[in-house]
C-alpha cells in the first residue's frame, strides 16, 4: 500500500515536472495575451466598420442636401422666369394700349453764353456761370419769368417764338449802362401751374409745367 501511494505521487511529480519544462504548452499568461489581442482586432474591425457607416450615412445626407438645394434653386429660378415673363407680357400690354406721342424738342443758342432748351413741358435756360443771377421776377397778369444777369455785354435784343402748349416765345436783352443783360420767357397759362428750379452754381435754371 505504501509502495503505491509513493508511485503515484512519483507520476504526479513527473507530469508537473514535464508541463513546466515543456515549452510548447500554452501557459495562461500567453493565453490571456492572445484574447486581449482577439478582442483588440475585434474592436479595431468593429470601429473601421462602425466608421464606414458613418461616412456613408454622411455622403447620403449631404448628397440629400444638395439635391434639396438644387431642387430651391431650380424653383426660384422658375418663379423669377415667370415674373419675368409676366412683367414683359405687361410691359407689351401697356406700350400697345399707349398711344405713341413724339417729343417736341427746341434747341436755341441764343448768345454764346445762353442757350434755351425746350422738351415736352421743361424749358432749361441755361448761362454761364461767369455771368450771375443777380434778380428774377414774375410778372403774374402778364405770364411771364423775369431773370437778370450780371454782365456788362453789348447786343441787339432777341426775340424767338417757341411751338409749345405750355411756353409762348423768349426774349433776350442788354442793359448795359445797368451793368445786366435780361432774360424773359413767356407763358401760356398762369404762373401758378409752373415750377421753378435755380441752380446758381451752374447757371442753370428750369421752368415745369405742372401736371
Amino acid at each position: 500500500m505504501k509502495l503505491m501511494s509513493l508511485s503515484i505521487l512519483s507520476i504526479s511529480l513527473s507530469l508537473s515536472l514535464f508541463a513546466r519544462e515543456n515549452p510548447f504548452e500554452p501557459t495562461d499568461q500567453f493565453l490571456e495575451q492572445k484574447s486581449n489581442i482577439i478582442n483588440a482586432n475585434e474592436q479595431a474591425k468593429q470601429k473601421k466598420e462602425q466608421a464606414q457607416k458613418d461616412k456613408i450615412a454622411r455622403e447620403l445626407e449631404e448628397q440629400k442636401m444638395a439635391e434639396m438645394i438644387i431642387a430651391e434653386k431650380m424653383m426660384k429660378q422658375k418663379k423669377q422666369e415667370t415674373t419675368v415673363e409676366n412683367n414683359q407680357k405687361q410691359v407689351k400690354t401697356t406700350k400697345q394700349q399707349t398711344p405713341y406721342i413724339p417729343s417736341i424738342v427746341e434747341n436755341f443758342k441764343v448768345l454764346p453764353f445762353v442757350k434755351i432748351q425746350i422738351e415736352n413741358d421743361i424749358l432749361t435756360l441755361k448761362v454761364d456761370p461767369k455771368y450771375p443771377l443777380l434778380n428774377q421776377d414774375i410778372l403774374k397778369p402778364a405770364k411771364k419769368f423775369l431773370f437778370d444777369f450780371r454782365g456788362n455785354v453789348s447786343f441787339y435784343t432777341i426775340r424767338k417764338d417757341i411751338v409749345s402748349e405750355d411756353y409762348e416765345s423768349f426774349a433776350v436783352g442788354t442793359h448795359r449802362e445797368k451793368n445786366f443783360f435780361r432774360v424773359v420767357i413767356n407763358l401760356n397759362d398762369e404762373m401758378i401751374n409752373y415750377t421753378e428750379t435755380i441752380d446758381s452754381k451752374t447757371g442753370t435754371i428750369i421752368l415745369q409745367k405742372n401736371k
